[in-house]
């Protein structure tokens, strides 16, 4: 919803606009003030009152509530922004006074509308609920199902193409799996290439999501991506080809479009002559029997008892309907699905969040019989945008934002948070950061079956998420309705926009210098033709200047990739008044010491980033939560007094780049200070490895710490125990961190430790039982090359999920087997082992339940 995100956005801008040093006496107090209550006033209507968009009424007062609250934000930024270089915020305030004064009033017509529609829609209501006395009380919490749940209404075609995978046939099988969107395809292929009988039949398992916008050389980085490998661009092919030389695999190609597609990319897929297999999914037929596919699984619709499982499961997270007065309508609902499962799981995930009134559901059920007749695609849209129609306020606009991403793209959970923010879209609550709400609002969207979730942290957090290919085309259909956002397509009238998408064209410079309204603006491929006096958030590629990028005062949000490896940030980076976000994929960044007055910024990512010492005065980044890759950086008592509430640092010591001394290790007991700190990593990179001594490492952990990763730094076994003794950690990962070949662990160490990860070290001796480390899930073992074994106690760990070798002792690889035989003849089938090793060594594995990968 337009009109919900622009009032929060104004009043996030008062706010910071009012605490900012320099800029709290830009505009007239007592009308900012007015102008915050109005605000509020609109958005406490919208948030209490149903406006979806269901009616024209509530339409036009959305529309009206949208248009004051962006006339609002453009007149304020456009004032601060326009006092910035001269200094002057003292200035006449002239015109932008009326302006607000004029917004001010019409937001006053506006709430007077509001409501006597609100009195309105209250009477309707009331005879709603009069009408329908059949509430239903939830008496006792609902059964959560655990563990992983079996595809509903798959289980026939999983053991299908879980034979034809496995089946004794020496010559290279494509295997497709066809059918319309929303359907499982991806579905059923990831349940089979997770299975873990899959997982050891195969030596190597690949997966690709191709899509209908596609590059043979981004198809190869995510099949050597899905492998643990990577390379150069040019020879990304080749090397995929080499990795499956001589060894039997599983390669998934999902959502391909076109037989040109698998033209480009067949020839790297060896013949081994060993059983190896490709599976395709694609919506066409024509495209499955093109590629030489001679095994075909299509999909087809749900039928009624499997429909209401699926939907069950979504609706009220067991497998059967707890209240038989919602029966009748929910087989209705489900009827009306028409055996979709993506409808049916979206339907389901919004009814979970939705009174539970028969008179609620039989509306929903009107609404979607009320859908014309009208294209497959079409029909299933259309059902979608219910749920999106009886979405909470706050979730419309961080919803139809994920849109701008690439069909099919894997979206980092920390990147969309960062937008949302940036954007305005969060309205802050007490005690909590924007970002931990934010978290909040995106789990809320997984929970609704809205957003696919990609990959988990070890803490069991979201790290990645995805749209299916529909629920994107619904975002890109209300967005376009509501002007929400322009993507993929050349504006009729750009100077309307508000944001603006060019992933795969370009668009020209006359056409850009239009658009004076821009809030967020991705592009690539040519210099920024123009200034963006309102611009927030700039994705820009290619050759654009820092300094051009720089004159863009009100951004909030900036990610470039230069064409240049050094970039030096010009000191007029301190004009950018709510700079909130820094990300730079340049190998290094330098920045000016005007960077430390942003009081505003909250996460600085960059490949690296060089900061220097601030200066003597009193600015405080406040704000910032995140600095990853800091090189050089003089860890002093000043420096961590101006970063206080950061909880998550990266740093580089590397005495071939800019900054570099030999008392930068002195300042690193001063990292105990920094008590909101949860995530470090240190890094030592010397040319010289003799430069760095033992007594230059001695560090100081705040008791917050929850993440720590050193790699080469100078540690003894005896250093660990110091870590150990930290009591929130819960990842610790040491590369050729650690001399000496004992490592004895103290009970009461690492309570809360769940993931291990120890690379390139002597140990040879590990003395350890399952007390020391009690909850942890991961072990991770890497070039441990004279380590004995690893203690069979281990294995009684309960929590225990998942054991990886690489690289390890053949001493080692066989102890661990044990292990999960000991484990295996106990009843415990859920520990997972994953060796990697070379193909040369000779050892006999394939008698135990066992993932091999091959390097």
């Amino acid at each position: 919803m337009a009109a919900y995100a622009a009032l929060v956005s104004v009043m996030n801008i008062i706010e910071q606009m009012m605490s900012h040093p320099r800029l709290s006496t830009a505009l007239d107090k007592k009308q900012i003030e007015s102008l915050g209550a109005k605000a509020d006033g609109l958005l406490e209507l919208i948030t209490n009152t149903n406006i979806d968009g269901g009616n024209k009424e509530a339409s036009d007062l959305e529309s009206q509530i949208a248009s004051a609250a962006h006339a609002a934000e453009d007149v304020i930024e456009s004032h601060i922004v326009d006092q910035i270089p001269a200094g002057s915020c003292q200035a006449s305030h002239g015109c932008s006074l009326l302006d607000l004064q004029q917004i001010i009033e019409e937001m006053d017509g506006i709430m007077r509308k509001g409501a006597e529609l609100k009195e309105k829609w209250r009477a309707r209501e009331e005879q709603a609920a009069h009408d329908d006395m059949d509430v239903v009380e939830e008496k006792q919490p609902l059964t959560t199902t655990t563990g992983k749940a079996s595809p509903v209404g798959l289980e026939d075609d999983v053991i299908s193409i879980m034979d034809k995978l496995t089946i004794h046939q020496p010559k290279q099988q494509i295997i497709s799996i066809v059918g319309m969107g929303g359907m499982g395809k991806t579905t059923l292929a990831l349940n089979v290439y997770e299975n873990s009988f899959i997982m050891e039949h195969f030596d190597i398992r690949a997966w690709a999501t191709v899509s209908q916008q596609y590059s043979a050389k981004e198809i190869f980085s995510k099949l050597l991506s899905s492998i643990g490998q990577s390379g150069n661009e040019n020879d990304l092919g080749l090397k995929l080809h080499q990795t499956l030389c001589g060894r039997r695999y599983l390669i998934v190609l999902d959502d391909i479009w076109s037989v040109e597609a698998w033209d480009e990319v067949r020839r790297y897929f060896p013949d081994n002559g060993n059983g190896s297999k490709i599976v395709l999914t694609t919506r066409l037929s024509d495209v499955a029997s093109g590629c030489g596919s001679r095994s075909c699984i299509t999909m087809k619709p749900l039928d009624e008892d499997k429909s209401w499982v699926l939907f069950c499961r979504s609706a009220f997270q067991q497998e059967h309907c707890p209240y038989p007065q919602l029966e009748s309508v929910g087989n209705e609902i489900v009827r009306l699905c028409r055996g979709l499962p993506l409808s049916i799981v979206v339907i389901g995930g919004f009814l979970l969040k939705s009174p539970r009134t028969v008179g609620f559901w039989k509306e929903f059920a009107k609404n979607i019989k009320s859908i014309p007749n009208s294209t497959e695609k079409q029909e299933i849209l259309d059902v979608l945008s219910l749920s999106y129609n009886h979405l909470p306020p706050h979730l419309k606009p961080c919803f139809l934002y994920m849109g701008i991403f690439r069909e099919d793209s894997e979206i980092r959970a920390s990147r969309i948070i960062k937008l949302w923010v940036a954007e305005g879209f969060i309205k802050p609550k007490r005690a909590q950061m924007l970002e931990e709400i934010a978290e909040g609002y995106l789990n809320d969207l997984v929970d609704r079956n809205l957003v696919l979730v990609g990959r988990h942290r070890s803490n069991g957090k979201i790290r990645s998420c995805r749209l299916h290919d529909l629920i994107r085309d619904l975002c890109l259909k209300v967005s376009e309705k509501d002007n929400f956002f322009c993507a993929e397509r050349a504006p009729n009238n750009i100077t309307k926009e508000r944001r603006f998408i060019c992933h795969d064209f370009i668009m020209s410079a006359d056409g850009l210098k239009s658009a004076q309204l821009l809030r967020c603006l991705v592009c690539r491929g040519y210099k920024l033709p123009v200034v963006f006096k309102l611009l927030r958030v700039l994705t820009v590629a290619s050759d654009c200047s820092t300094e051009d990028v720089m004159q863009n005062l009100n951004l909030r949000c900036l990610t470039f990739q230069p064409a240049i490896s050094l970039v030096r940030l010009p000191s007029s980076i301190s004009f950018i008044w709510n700079m909130q976000t820094l990300t730079s994929d340049a190998e290094l960044v330098v920045a000016p010491i005007e960077i430390w007055s942003l009081s505003q910024l909250r996460h600085v990512e960059c490949t690296q980033i060089y900061l220097p010492h601030p200066p003597p005065n009193d600015s405080v980044m406040g704000n910032l939560q995140t600095l990853t890759k800091a090189v050089n950086l003089r860890l002093s008592e000043e420096v961590c007094k101006r970063i206080p509430n950061t909880n998550k640092l990266h740093l580089i010591y590397d005495d071939e780049l800019e900054g570099y001394d030999d008392c930068l290790f002195d300042h690193l007991h001063n990292l105990g200070s920094l008590r909101k700190l949860q995530s470090l990593k240190l890094v030592s990179t010397f040319a010289n490895r003799s430069s760095c001594n033992a007594d230059r490492l001695k560090c100081a952990f705040p008791v917050s710490l929850k993440k720590l990763s050193l790699k080469n730094c100078s540690l003894v076994w005896n250093d660990v125990t110091i870590i150990g003794s930290l009591p929130q950690l819960e990842a610790l990962k040491l590369e050729d961190s650690v001399k000496g070949q004992n490592w004895s662990p103290v009970n009461g160490e690492f309570l809360r430790l769940r993931l291990l990860s120890i690379d390139s070290c002597d140990l040879r001796c590990w003395d350890a039982d399952s007390s020391h480390f009690p909850v942890l899930k991961k072990l991770s073992l890497e070039g441990l090359k004279h380590l004995e074994e690893i203690p069979l106690d281990i294995g009684e760990i309960p929590t225990l999920e998942f054991i990886s070798l690489h690289g390890c002792s053949e001493s080692a690889e066989i102890s661990v087997m044990k292990m999960k035989e000991e484990q295996e003849s106990l009843g415990n089938e859920g520990l997972q082992v994953r060796i990697a090793m070379s193909k040369r060594q000779k050892i006999n594995f394939r008698t135990l339940t066992l993932d091999y990968l091959y390097d």
